[in-house]
């Protein structure tokens, strides 16, 4: 075994004790307080998204796309369907791999007081892997937009533009998020973004990614986080995973933000058990309590950065 195998499977093996040393906070109720994240509330989007295998351009990814233009429509962000073509280029060790398709990003905007302060983004995507309806990838991250966007549009108008980036085909290679940063003028109005997944069905909430200049960032998440869970493990992890996710196209677009996801119950992971019934709430419950209080802050904070990150806000 070579040395950075076995330091592979030592780091698994710390930081998988690690998440078993603390358990999900249990599900706030649909009749929570209005301001509260609700996981009961969000169930109800990720029952409808997940209610099958709904890949990139397939009939069922139409019909989730359509969902969400109504809930967002209901909800005042004016959502817009983006069509557009993503394109990727991965260096493999071999050969590089080239990757392309048509997406159907839905993107809508919460409007804050000052137009022209840099916005905060909030993104998850919408289309699961073939043989998955998606209920942890990416349908409770979904859910957790619209529940927060539930919880913004409820409150005073927020200081800066709310940006929710839902994107497609990012199962099939991050392909909205590549159309979408490197060509939607949104794009260039972001000063902070939150991203959401998941790569299992259920556990604690990691903090396992942030931009590249991240005192500030990471200061914001411990003062404002509910329970926060971050680890330099996670971090190394990550780093020799063959996994992406969106946030890497944010990230390398010079975006300063945060990157969530739960990663307990490895066996809903792109499985056709990653179901609206198995899905963890307590988990969903976690998701958003950090990222709500991580997003009020930077949303609701003053226009030019007071209270913010210090980067890019």
């Amino acid at each position: 075994m070579s040395r950075l195998i076995a330091l592979f499977l030592a780091l698994a093996v710390a930081l998988g004790l690690a998440l078993l040393a603390g358990r999900p906070p249990a599900p706030r109720p649909a009749d929570a307080p209005t301001e509260a994240f609700s996981a009961i509330r969000a169930l109800a989007d990720v029952g409808v998204i997940a209610r099958s295998p709904h890949p990139v351009g397939s009939p069922e990814n139409a019909q989730v796309r359509d969902y969400l233009v109504l809930r967002m429509n209901a909800l005042g962000l004016s959502p817009e369907v983006r069509p557009d073509f993503g394109f990727r280029r991965i260096d493999r060790i071999s050969q590089p791999v080239f990757l392309g398709g048509a997406v159907e990003n839905v993107v809508g905007v919460l409007p804050g007081r000052d137009r022209s302060a840099p916005a905060l983004a909030i993104m998850a995507h919408y289309d699961s892997v073939p043989n998955s309806p998606g209920a942890a990838d990416d349908a409770a991250g979904v859910a957790t937009a619209l529940e927060l966007a539930r919880i913004l549009k409820a409150g005073p108008p927020p200081a800066r533009d709310v940006i929710f980036v839902i994107t497609d085909g990012e199962e099939a290679g991050l392909l909205g998020a590549q159309a979408f940063f490197s060509g939607d003028p949104l794009a260039r109005r972001i000063g902070f973004l939150v991203n959401m997944e998941a790569r299992g069905g259920g556990g604690l909430v990691q903090m396992f990614q942030t931009g590249k200049h991240n005192q500030g960032t990471i200061d914001l998440l411990q003062a404002e986080a509910r329970r926060p869970t971050a680890s330099s493990l996670a971090v190394l992890l990550y780093s020799v995973m063959p996994n992406d996710t969106d946030f890497t196209v944010a990230r390398g677009a010079g975006v300063a933000g945060l990157n969530f996801a739960f990663i307990g119950r490895q066996f809903d992971y792109h499985a056709p058990s990653s179901t609206a019934a198995n899905l963890d709430l307590g988990s969903l419950q976690h998701m958003g309590d950090q990222v709500t209080a991580v997003a009020l802050s930077v949303g609701r904070g003053a226009a030019r950065g007071e209270g913010g990150p210090g980067e890019g806000v």
